[in-house]
């Protein structure tokens, strides 16, 4: 049943408990986990059963939902032939449970790729939704917008969104396929179950366009297993998503995950090629970038070894400030920070 080498082998680690333990402690191969939606969610919580248990290292590959829950075809004029029901919107994929992964740890995230899956996306016209419609924090006498679907057609051989707009001089636009996640995240603080809609510490909601392959994610860990989720899929968006619904779509996505253990962050946190990025998120917008702006500050002073004054005389000078939404329960801002400031 064994090979004299295999029996060598389990001899040594019999009469040495200290090379058992150093076979033991030696990591284990990363693995690739291919994991089919059977169910989704649409709140964040501590309570969902995990979808897949995955370890530090390993790598996801998955789709998601578009925004509706996939209620509209690309033949509907409006959001209530696809009979849009509130309470079950942004499905998410997931939650993936990191082995090692406690409270007070950070979940790195690496999209390793980002995909769309389908030729058509949509947009929408929704009444009492938008930053510049009427809705129930803000209330007017101006009267909402007319209920509208938009279709786009997604050209993936050319990579953009083309949009017909025949009431318009113009005739069609087209946009270039930037695909990112709207909603992206961990399991809340405090035992809460949030709705999916809503950004936070935890992340979700944002609908950060820099969200984009390639990038890397960082969330606080306030779970055993992290519990992350992700879905919300964009074709592209403007910075604000103003219009309440960016250019809606179903993704193909792989990602890889990564336990930081012992470090702790407030807020989520973004990396590309060129920035670091801190996402706050609450109302009113002023108060989402202090706390962007704070959070890069502690980055700063706590990983970089910056002066907390000067770190703040830094962004003065330097920062991006990008605005993530302004539609959501809570709003969001990103302070962004060039890597050629960072020390070597």
């Amino acid at each position: 049943m064994f090979d004299a080498r295999t029996m060598k082998l389990i001899a040594a680690l019999l009469v040495s408990p200290a090379l058992l333990v150093l076979v033991l402690s030696l990591p284990v191969s990363a693995k690739t986990i291919t994991y089919t939606p059977q169910t989704v969610y649409f709140t964040y919580c501590y309570s969902h059963p995990p979808a897949a248990r995955i370890a530090s290292g390993d790598t996801v590959i998955t789709n998601t939902r578009d925004a509706s829950n996939d209620a509209f075809q690309p033949t509907m004029k409006t959001s209530a032939e696809g009979h849009l029901d509130l309470a079950r919107v942004n499905p998410q994929t997931g939650p993936f449970y990191v082995e090692g992964a406690e409270p007070g740890d950070t979940l790195k995230v690496h999209l390793d790729k980002v995909a769309v899956n389908r030729d058509w996306a949509w947009g929408g016209a929704l009444p009492y939704f938008g930053a510049l419609a009427p809705e129930y924090k803000t209330m007017m006498v101006t009267p909402p917008v007319q209920d509208q679907l938009f279709i786009w057609r997604l050209d993936r051989s050319r990579n953009v969104a083309v949009l017909n707009m025949p009431k318009s001089k113009i005739g069609k636009v087209e946009v270039p396929i930037r695909g990112f996640f709207g909603t992206i995240g961990t399991a809340p603080y405090g035992k809460e179950c949030i709705s999916s809609l809503v950004p936070s510490t935890h992340g979700a909601n944002m609908d950060f366009n820099e969200v984009v392959e390639g990038v890397t994610m960082y969330f606080p860990v306030f779970e055993r297993g992290a519990l992350f989720m992700i879905g919300d899929g964009h074709a592209a968006q403007g910075d604000g998503e103003i219009m309440g619904a960016a250019i809606e779509t179903s993704f193909d996505v792989q990602f890889t995950v990564e336990v930081i253990k012992g470090k702790k962050i407030n807020w989520p946190r973004l990396e590309n090629q060129q920035y670091i990025m801190s996402i706050g998120s609450t109302r009113p917008l002023i108060d989402a970038l202090r706390l962007a702006c704070s959070d890069m500050i502690n980055w700063l002073v706590t990983d970089y070894g910056y002066d907390k004054i000067d770190a703040y005389q830094l962004l003065g000078q330097t920062a991006v400030i990008k605005i993530a939404n302004v539609v959501d329960p809570q709003y969001s801002v990103a302070c962004a920070l060039d890597k050629k400031y960072l020390p070597r």
